[in-house]
Formats: structure tokens, C-alpha cells, sequence
């Protein structure tokens, strides 16, 4: 996205919650690239008693208007879209979909590809992550250069989910320089002077914005069974497949114990988490996951 793109999100975020100053008839509002800037509330004029003076109603319920432009336009494009990925810094701004199937809503089995680009038309060993792993949301097309497919939430999550997964890939710096491509940024945090500054982000979703936290930086081995179930949506249920009510607090113990460094962020059993997982760079045995706790969430209308 162009930087001009996350300047305005990340001032939309900050603004969202100001409450709109009165408005004196006849009075415009300057436009400047795109971003509204709010006038400080005038001293009640005296005013005729016959003229109509529009106060506008206290409405920060509402989500800012250029967000809400950006959702809806982009849920056009693809009903597939959630919504938006911003960190706070600036270090990723993304958009993000999920595919629940490889059928779409209407049943139809969707034109996705494999990683060399031949279309899948078995569905057989496929599901929903395979939609969008290598296909760009916006033109239904195969993309391993560009975008390099689409980040996704896993396709098992609903919204509502203690832990949910989002997924985008990793571009080898020596190949893409710019180091900026779907979750390539999330490599910085594997050291621990990069934490501080980069530590919070926010999902934009649907007349919704959640706000995280990062708790916890890890890196798992895909072949050791016990780390790759740490990528979970059913907190009840523990790492042998049984019922266990209390498996989240042993949870919290076993990815501290293996967490790249100390944060100084907890998660607590009730905590909601997002979980973002990607490659690491020439090993493609191992994922980096960026584990967050929710610390806000603001509904609107």
C-alpha cells in the first residue's frame, strides 16, 4: 500500500474518538489531501432568532469516514475481505480475507493455484488456507511475485474466536530488498531492540477496531507436533486432543518458556490473542508468530 495510504489510517486511528465541533452555518471545511481537519468549537454566536443553527449530534459511535470508505470499497471488490492489519508504527498495513472452504458461498469451487502456479481443480487434500495462498484477493489471479498471494485468516477461525490466526508470507530480503511485502517486516521483532515502537496494532474490521498488544515473539519448528499445535482456535482442548477447561493457563506457560525474549506483557487466561505466522528467512522449517493480546475493542455503528 502506498505510504500516503498508511499515513491516513494510522491519523484516522488517532482521531477517532474526537468529538465533532460545532458547525457555523456557512461556515466550509477545508479538504486537504484527503484528511478532515477538525475546527475548534467557536464561542455561541448571537445570532438572529429566526435563523436555523445545525448542531450536530454527538456521534463518535460512528467510525471515521475514510475507514469506513476503504472497508466497504474493498468488501465490493472481494466478499471474501475481513478487513485491514495496522500496526501502530507503521510497520504493516495490510488488507486480509479468508476463505472458510475451498467452495465459496455460493458453492462454487473457487480459481485458486498452487505455489507454481498451475490451477487446483482437485479438491481433494485442499482447504480454505489454500484459496489465498498464493492467489490475489483483488484479481482472483495467481501472484507469487508481486503480493505473493494474499494474507488470510485461517480458514477454521470465526471473529468471535479466543485465538485467531492471520497468515502472510515472508520475502527473502536478498530477493526483495524492500524488505516491505506481506509479514517480511515481522522479522525485525526476533530481536528485542526492535520490540519497543512496534509493539501494538490494530484490526479494522467490519463498524469494528480491536486494538493488541505483542506478548510474545516465538519461532516454531513445523515438525515438532507440540509447537505446531500453539496455531489453535479451541482453547479447551489440549495438546492431546482432550477436554481440558484450564489447558489456556498451560498454554501461557509453555510459550513463555519459549518466546525469543521477555516483552513485560502477560497474557491472562481470559485474554482474546491474534496470532500472526510467517516464514523464516531460507528455513523453511521453521514459522515466527507474533502472539498478541486484545486490549481493546470499539464498536460502531
Amino acid at each position: 500500500m502506498k505510504e500516503k495510504q498508511n499515513t491516513k489510517i494510522r491519523s484516522s486511528l488517532k482521531n477517532r474518538n474526537k468529538k465533532l465541533a460545532i458547525i457555523i452555518v456557512g461556515l466550509l471545511l477545508a479538504i486537504s489531501l484527503g484528511i478532515l481537519y477538525l475546527v475548534t468549537k467557536p464561542k455561541e454566536p448571537e445570532v438572529p432568532e429566526e435563523t436555523n443553527i445545525v448542531v450536530p449530534v454527538e456521534d463518535d459511535k460512528k467510525m471515521d469516514e475514510e475507514l469506513r470508505k476503504k472497508w466497504l470499497a474493498n468488501k465490493a471488490i472481494n466478499e471474501d475481505y475481513v478487513g485491514e492489519l495496522v500496526f501502530d508504527s507503521g510497520l504493516i498495513d495490510v488488507s486480509f480475507v479468508q476463505a472458510k472452504d475451498v467452495y465459496d458461498s455460493n458453492g462454487e469451487f473457487y480459481t485458486f493455484y498452487d505455489e507454481n502456479g498451475k490451477r487446483v481443480i482437485d479438491p481433494t487434500g485442499h482447504n480454505g488456507n489454500d484459496v489465498y495462498i498464493w492467489t490475489n484477493w483483488k484479481t482472483g489471479k495467481y501472484d507469487l511475485y508481486e503480493e505473493g498471494g494474499s494474507v488470510f485468516m485461517d480458514y477454521r477461525n470465526e471473529l468471535s474466536d479466543q485465538n485467531i490466526m492471520i497468515f502472510g508470507h515472508h520475502f527473502a530480503r536478498d530477493w526483495d530488498t524492500s524488505g516491505s511485502k506481506q509479514f517480511t517486516p515481522l522479522d525485525i521483532l526476533l530481536k528485542e531492540e526492535n520490540y519497543k515502537g512496534n509493539e501494538t496494532l490494530k484490526l479494522i474490521l467490519d463498524n469494528q477496531i480491536r486494538s493488541y498488544v505483542i506478548t510474545n515473539v516465538i519461532v516454531i519448528d513445523v515438525y515438532n507436533e507440540k509447537q505446531l499445535q500453539i496455531l489453535r482456535t479451541d482453547m479447551d482442548i489440549d495438546f492431546y486432543g482432550k477436554e481440558d477447561p484450564g489447558f489456556f493457563a498451560g498454554y501461557i506457560d509453555y510459550i513463555d518458556s519459549i518466546s525469543k525474549y521477555d516483552t513485560g506483557e502477560k497474557l491472562c487466561a481470559d485474554d482474546k490473542i491474534l496470532c500472526l505466522v510467517t516464514c523464516i528467512q531460507h528455513q523453511p522449517q521453521y514459522r515466527e508468530i507474533i502472539i498478541c493480546k486484545q486490549t481493546e475493542i470499539k464498536d460502531y455503528e
